[in-house]
């Protein structure tokens, strides 16, 4: 059977992304830097009519790459392997950054390259591209507003995009770049790559603690989510798609959640009743991190409907998926 290699795929959007190609078949090649997947992914996935090979390995090592496609007939290409950094990451570690989120990405193209049996790459772009965009236009699209990334994730992302578009045009390979909005849900956890974690992961730690969660004073500024499992079948559909309408595409949900948060926290005290939230106080801490003070815009998401995708999951919708896959 051929295969479908995801690299990171023990990671927050790579697990979710390995189910997804589970639940409907596929071989998937799991490649990253653990031996296994984290508990309980194993008993879950082995449930899953799918069948999972995972190999250990760094992206950066060229050589182990090109034998994960000699000895595995892979005909698709999630390389999702990344390290997302804060401030003081990017400040001490910067040349690894750049090593796993670009180097890796491009080693992992030259191995397809090599391999002659890749039939879709989907290159592994983000929001964060936008960068101080996001805060200057009311809707982030992909032809019109401006890229300015600002952090090195952002940076590498962009350079993954535009590099990895070329190359693939250079060696004949078929490649998509989604940039991927703010995402939250099944699988989140602290791998210690992601210095940046979602503010429903923290929600989500209160609401099985039962406590009490403290957020920012309203107004909260307009932000943008994904649900993850509407993320993985947005991916599944630009690998998919047959002749691709676009090369660089939003996934997102194309929507401010800001107005829907109280609606959200009241989905997680409905599954834990233990639960309950306020807003701050003045001069109180809040207990949950919020991702941003400043609004920003939404991403246009009518590229993705032209590959057949939109969102199923509404905010409470998806607050309310969320809770009970924590619960089950």
């Amino acid at each position: 059977m051929d295969a479908i290699l995801v690299t990171g795929g023990a990671g927050f959007v790579g697990l979710n992304v390995t189910e997804a190609l589970l639940a409907r078949g596929e071989h998937v090649v799991v490649f990253g830097q653990e031996a296994a997947l984290p508990d309980p992914a194993p008993a879950l996935f082995a449930r899953l009519p799918g069948r999972l090979t995972v190999i250990q390995g760094d992206v950066t090592d060229a050589a182990t790459l090109r034998e994960v496609f000699r000895a595995q007939r892979i005909r698709g290409v999630l390389p999702f392997a990344a390290i997302t950094a804060g401030p003081e990451r990017e400040a001490r570690d910067a040349q690894r950054i750049l090593d796993v989120n670009l180097k890796g990405v491009l080693a992992t193209l030259e191995a397809a390259r090599d391999a002659g049996t890749v039939r879709r790459v989907v290159l592994p772009s983000s929001a964060a591209v936008y960068g101080e965009s996001a805060y200057a236009h009311p809707v982030l699209d992909e032809a019109t507003t401006p890229p300015v990334p600002m952090s090195l994730y952002g940076v590498t992302k962009y350079a993954v995009e535009r590099a990895g578009l070329r190359l693939a045009g250079l060696w004949g390979l078929d490649a998509v770049a989604a940039r991927i909005g703010a995402t939250f849900g099944p699988w989140e956890r602290d791998t210690g790559l992601r210095d940046t974690l979602s503010l429903f992961l923290g929600i989500a730690e209160a609401a099985r603690r039962g406590e009490t969660a403290v957020i920012p004073p309203a107004p909260l500024p307009s932000y943008d989510w994904v649900y993850v499992r509407d993320l993985a079948a947005g991916l599944l559909a630009l690998l998919d798609a047959e002749a691709p309408p676009h090369r660089v595409v939003n996934l997102a949900s194309g929507m401010d959640w800001a107005p829907h948060y109280g609606a959200c926290l009241d989905a997680f005290a409905a599954a834990f009743p233990g639960f309950a939230w306020r807003h701050a106080g003045a001069g109180e801490t809040p207990t949950i991190r919020w991702n941003e003070s400043r609004s920003r815009g939404v991403m246009a998401v009518a590229r993705a409907a032209d590959f057949g995708w939109r969102p199923r999951f509404g905010p409470v919708e998806a607050a309310a998926d969320h809770a009970a896959w924590l619960k089950a």
